[in-house]
């Protein structure tokens, strides 16, 4: 049995997403000097000489080894989630994410493909101290009768180290948060609804998982869209009115207590059969 890699993708401006969630490995120019944006004018009074001279490098060289690894692995240490659907990306570190999206353009050769291209990026609504320890994308279909089945917009699912669990739009608009365990959050998984596919086996809804350390906490898909779809209407109803007091209805969800295991580093949702 053989498999192929297929492309069906590039990144425009990936070092924009990295300049974002990486200041201080901003790249310079050759010699030390720092690049300047050519947007904002230049004033000999307030730069003096000092300004234009080329600045040696003050780290020492086990540092700028080590800076140059991090330039070159920066993704390893950021958290990422792809939709299933292609048509969103996260890239997320710390307190920041950036949202990517796919743009169809014309390459050097004059081929038309798919670029994915930053739609959003920002700081997230988290409190002090908080970092993204999880991201997950989850497409959500549209209630129209005259809808193709393709998803009507995209939730982003982000989980952190104070174990809270915010839920955000493509713009990084944040619909709801809620405390679900007082412990970081490990993992995000998502089931999608599977009918029957042999004999005394149940029908599997949708449902939400959070890992965390010592416990599994799980939202049921319908109750969970029906939620999201609500905290949706109240955003856009007060950026309407320009009321941003949004009072988003609290999760129904359950939890499992994981006792006498040292570590836990992954989980899957399978579903219950008849008994």
């Amino acid at each position: 049995m053989a498999c192929s890699i297929v492309q069906f993708c590039y990144f425009q401006d990936l070092q924009a997403a990295r300049d974002f969630l990486f200041p201080h490995l901003r790249e310079e120019n050759p010699g030390g000097a720092v690049r300047r944006d050519a947007s904002k004018t230049t004033n000999w009074e307030d730069d003096g000489w000092g300004a234009w001279e080329e600045t040696e490098p003050q780290e020492p060289e086990e540092e700028g080894n080590t800076c140059k690894t991090q330039r070159s692995s920066w993704l390893q240490d950021c958290v990422l989630s792809l939709s299933p659907t292609n048509d969103l990306m996260v890239i997320a570190r710390e307190q920041k994410a950036v949202f990517l999206v796919p743009k169809w353009k014309y390459s050097d050769k004059g081929k038309e493909e798919m670029q994915f291209a930053v739609g959003w990026s920002g700081s997230l609504n988290v409190e002090e101290g908080e970092c993204v320890t999880s991201a997950l994308c989850i497409p959500l279909a549209s209630q129209k009768r005259s809808s193709t089945g393709r998803p009507d917009w995209t939730c982003i699912v982000v989980g952190f180290t104070s174990g809270y669990v915010r839920f955000y739009t493509e713009n990084g608009v944040l619909l709801l948060a809620q405390l679900l365990n007082e412990d970081s959050v490990i993992q995000l998984k998502c089931r999608t609804y599977e009918i029957p596919r042999h004999p005394g086996v149940t029908e599997q809804n949708e449902e939400l998982s959070i890992l965390y350390p010592a416990a599994i906490v799980t939202i049921d898909g319908f109750s969970l869209f029906q939620s999201l779809r609500a905290c949706r209407n109240q955003v856009a109803k007060a950026a309407a009115s320009g009321n941003e007091n949004i009072q988003p209805p609290p999760l129904a969800y359950k939890k499992w207590g994981l006792q006498d295991i040292d570590t836990i580093i992954d989980h899957a949702s399978i579903g219950l059969p008849i008994v």
